[in-house]
């Protein structure tokens, strides 16, 4: 299965809707602004594999200075199969370190699993705490006895009005322990509350990928990219747009997500 993640639950315009990270990500003060999102997305794919359409609502709420809790709910249709998704998280902060735990699941035939659950421990460096390092596990029980086991690491350089960051991840996947890996990397141009540009590659090793019309070979390489503009307009409401592209041995995707949101 695909190692970010599994069965196809990488949400276009749930995942890619986050903000990306402020500076001094594990600071305790000021606190984070809440906010709430919503977007529609339309993928066409190619070789009668059936187009991707849906909609994504995404909340963030803080809960004073030390936790944020996210929610998020999917409605989509991929592959000729429709389903549901929805999952919790929350971020603690302690010092300079902090935690990020969430935990989903979702319906359908096949595009979503019955139960996600990430885990990841990360730190601020330095003395601007501008080097953030996270590492973490991923478990997916996915259908049709399909399962997934993943770790990760990232690492990100804050600057004025840019980060740079650059991670991977290995997968397992389960029947058969199919190993795969895929690197990635990000540049994000801009600043909150302002107008952010974020571009973003991954390349790799996919293991299995359930897609209704047949189960792919084991272990394929598959690239993909995205470009996303997250706009404020008066501060508090704002708009975001991403496109993306995706290719394997099977098919190309290509696709956009338009979204609208407001910060509290």
């Amino acid at each position: 299965m695909s190692p970010r993640p599994s069965v196809l639950l990488v949400v276009a315009g749930a995942l890619i809707a986050a903000p990306p990270p402020t500076p001094g990500l594990a600071q305790e003060a000021p606190g984070p602004a809440g906010w709430l999102q919503a977007a529609g997305f339309y993928h066409r794919v190619t070789d009668d594999f059936g187009d991707w359409k849906g909609f994504a609502l995404n909340l963030v709420a803080p809960a004073g200075r030390r936790d944020i809790w996210y929610a998020e709910v999917v409605l989509r249709e991929a592959f000729n199969d429709q389903g549901a998704y929805a999952s919790l998280g929350n971020r603690h902060g302690f010092g300079d370190w902090f935690t990020l735990l969430s935990v989903g699941g979702g319906t359908g035939e096949f595009i979503h699993p019955d139960l996600r659950a990430d885990f990841t421990l990360g730190k601020a460096w330095l003395s601007r705490r501008n080097l953030v390092t996270m590492a973490g596990v991923t478990y997916v029980n996915a259908k049709l006895g399909f399962e997934d086991v993943a770790a990760f690491g990232s690492l990100a350089l804050y600057f004025p009005g840019v980060v740079v960051e650059a991670g991977g991840r290995a997968n397992w996947s389960y029947p058969g322990a199919v190993e795969a890996s895929r690197g990635f990397g990000a540049i994000t141009l801009g600043r909150e509350r302002r107008r952010y540009v974020i571009l973003r590659g991954s390349a790799g090793w996919e293991g299995y990928q359930l897609t209704g019309v047949v189960t792919t070979q084991r272990r394929f390489r598959s690239y993909e990219a995205s470009l996303a503009w997250r706009e404020w307009l008066g501060g508090k409401v704002g708009f975001f747009l991403q496109g993306e592209w995706y290719d394997n041995s099977f098919y190309t995707r290509t696709g956009a997500t338009v979204g609208v949101f407001r910060h509290w």
